[in-house]
This record gives C-alpha cells, sequence and structure tokens, in this order.
C-alpha cells in the first residue's frame, strides 16, 4: 500500500512500510473481538446473534467513542493474517450467526475485500459493513457485490460539530455521497421471513447531548436522499458520558435527555422513516463488548 487513500482524509501514510495512518494501524491486519454479538438492531442480531468481527483503529476519531480502547491509539488489536480473518468469519458462520458483521472496517478494506473474494461462495450468511459513514465512493465501489448489507452512520450535518467532535468537518460532505453509494450497490431493504435483514441500508444515528438540532437536520438530509420507505433508520439513545469524561465539551458530559431524544424521534416518525428506537436503558456501558486487547 503506497500512500494511504482509503478513507476521505487521504493522509498517503505508506502503512506497508510501517507507518500509521490517521487511523492509527501500519499494513498488518489487526482485529480486537470476533464473537456473536445480541445487542445489535433485531433484524441484525436475530435470536442468535450477529458474528462480529470488530477492527482495531478508525479513521474517524470521535471524542465520544465507547469502543475507544480499540479505535484510538496506535497499532490496537491482534495481528493476524488474511487466511485466519477468513477462517473466523466462517467459524462465526458455523457458530450459527445471522450475519458476518464487519465493525469499523474502512482502513482495512482493501485486505477485507480481498477475503470476502476469496470466501463470499463459502458464506450463506449476509455480509454487513458496519461504519462511521466517513468512506470514499472509491473504496466503497471495491466492495460491490461483496457486501449485502450497509449500516453506516450518518452523525452529523454540521461542519462544526463535525470538526470538533470528530476532527472531520467535511464529514457532512462526504458522508452523504457515500450512503448513496452503499444504496446503490444494494437497493431498498429486504427481510427474510423471520425478519431477518438480507440485504439493504440500515443508517445509524446516535443522539448527542445538546445537539437535538443537528439531529434533526440530519434526519431531513437523509430523507432528502432517500425515499424514507427504502431504508431502514436506527435513532439510538446510547449515549454515554463516561467515554466523553476528558473531552473538552461540557455539553458532552452528560446524559441525554428524554425530551431531546423524543423529539427527534418525533421528528423521525414526521417524516415517514421505519426503523428502531432504543429505550434510554440502553445507555450503559454494559452494552459496550470487552475487547481481545
Amino acid at each position: 500500500m503506497k500512500g494511504c487513500t482509503l478513507c476521505p482524509r487521504l493522509c498517503g501514510a505508506i502503512r506497508s512500510e510501517g507507518e500509521t495512518g490517521f487511523c492509527g494501524q501500519d499494513g498488518t491486519l489487526r482485529i480486537a473481538r470476533t464473537a456473536l454479538h445480541p445487542f445489535e438492531e433485531p433484524p441484525i442480531s436475530g435470536t442468535n446473534g450477529s458474528g462480529t468481527v470488530f477492527f482495531g483503529g478508525c479513521s474517524l476519531g470521535c471524542v465520544f467513542c465507547q469502543n475507544k480502547m480499540i479505535s484510538q491509539g496506535s497499532r490496537t488489536g491482534k495481528a493476524v493474517t488474511k487466511q485466519e480473518l477468513a477462517h473466523r468469519m466462517l467459524a462465526l458462520q458455523e457458530l450459527g450467526a445471522h450475519n458476518i458483521n464487519l465493525v469499523t472496517p474502512t482502513h482495512f478494506s482493501d485486505t477485507v475485500a480481498s477475503v470476502l473474494e476469496q470466501i463470499k461462495a463459502k458464506l450463506t450468511v449476509p455480509v454487513v459493513w458496519n461504519s462511521s459513514g466517513y468512506e470514499r465512493v472509491e473504496t466503497l465501489r471495491r466492495l460491490e457485490g461483496l457486501v449485502d448489507i450497509y449500516l453506516p452512520d450518518l452523525k452529523y450535518a454540521s461542519p462544526a460539530l463535525a470538526e470538533c467532535y470528530s476532527a472531520a468537518p467535511d464529514y457532512p460532505q462526504v458522508a452523504p455521497q457515500a450512503l448513496t453509494e452503499m444504496f446503490r450497490q444494494v437497493g431498498r431493504y429486504q427481510q427474510d421471513e423471520n425478519g431477518l435483514l438480507k440485504r439493504g441500508l440500515m443508517v445509524r444515528h446516535l443522539v448527542l447531548p445538546g445537539s437535538r438540532q443537528d439531529s434533526m437536520d440530519v434526519l431531513r438530509l437523509l430523507s432528502s436522499l432517500f425515499d424514507p420507505k427504502d431504508i431502514l433508520l436506527s435513532l439510538m439513545s446510547q449515549y454515554t458520558p463516561e467515554f466523553a469524561k476528558d473531552c473538552p465539551y461540557p455539553a458532552l458530559h452528560r446524559r441525554l435527555t428524554s425530551f431531546e431524544y423524543r423529539s427527534v424521534a418525533d421528528c423521525a416518525v414526521s417524516l415517514g422513516f421505519d426503523g428502531f428506537f432504543q429505550q434510554r436503558s440502553s445507555a450503559s456501558a454494559e452494552y459496550t463488548p470487552l475487547f481481545d486487547t
């Protein structure tokens, strides 16, 4: 990999020669956890759980990230070969996973695509691309035919918030283009007879304290990109301030209020979105997985 351009930061790190990019990773493939995970949305987790593969590092860097022990820092996660990653994916399928859920894989997308090309014919369950939404269209095109379900975030409509909270002022410009490409590849969502998602786009949005107006702007942006009935929305209330206690933004040092979440949820309903709403009891660190670091 010469001069990494996998994510929108275009940092140019020569990761194959040991340099680390903004993501904190060099050219070595690293994962932090593979396991059946019961706490995704119902069409993803089902009854058996989603077959999650958590990758080390992240190209976004949110100050409130609940997975920051693996997403931030240098060379986080356990080094694995492509063969081991392929084995773990197939093993998750054997354990009864409803899907193979690739969590924060963007900065390893070239390697992951290569692995999927090798094993896609052996997979009888969908492949989920679970990302921040901060993606390059050019990188996503490499995944066409390999990914069945896209599960991205759409975090911000405001460049100022995106810069403060994720060091990515271009997020509101980049993410809609990425989601449009994802939808082009997979089309309107499809579920099986048990309600499990087989194909399509489900967009997540985490409502942040003090940012309900931006959240409503995000939903309006999303409704301008897609017919709300063609995608699924997951509106999350699980914000947990303990993961942002060291950040310099006082608004993030408290929990989300019921009024803030309810007003955003009402906006989603008025715009005609189908999908999932969380109970505020989900705002707990107990839902953060244990990582193999």
